[in-house]
């Protein structure tokens, strides 16, 4: 993870910028200091990739919606990753399942820009399960 991106994430739940049940707790104990070094120990760890079973149908599904709507800033399949923009190749399914329903409830604060909230909003849950299963794999 690019250590930009977790410092961000991390002060951003510090300053209840970011939706949590937890985290926002959790990092408010920290100084920013202690935040700059966790973010240098987590960009120095190997990506593990999660291996899932999915249905054929779904990855295809998934795959197309992330040519259609996501590739353009989630390059390289999911895998593209700066201060900005997150890994999503690899993720959990259900963290990524949870965010982008998210980004379909209008009462959710989300600090991404307002074109996510648009590309996802119209989808499915099929779409959704469907794209979140794609960036499993």
């Amino acid at each position: 993870m690019d250590p930009r991106l977790f410092f961000y994430i991390m002060r951003g739940h510090q300053l209840d910028e970011r939706p949590s049940t937890i985290m926002g707790r959790i990092a408010k104990g920290y100084s920013t200091l202690e935040l700059r070094e966790m973010s240098s120990y987590f960009a120095d760890l190997p990506w593990q990739d999660q291996r899932v079973d999915v249905a054929e149908s779904d990855l295809v599904a998934g795959e197309k919606l992330h040519r259609d709507l996501c590739a353009d800033c989630h390059d390289d399949g999911g895998r593209y990753q700066d201060k900005e923009i997150p890994r999503l190749k690899g993720q959990l399914q259900a963290y990524l399942l949870m965010r982008m329903e998210d980004y379909q409830d209008d009462r959710k604060r989300l600090p991404q820009p307002p074109k996510m909230k648009k590309r996802i909003g119209p989808l499915t849950a099929d779409e959704i399960r469907a794209l979140s299963y794609y960036y499993t794999r």
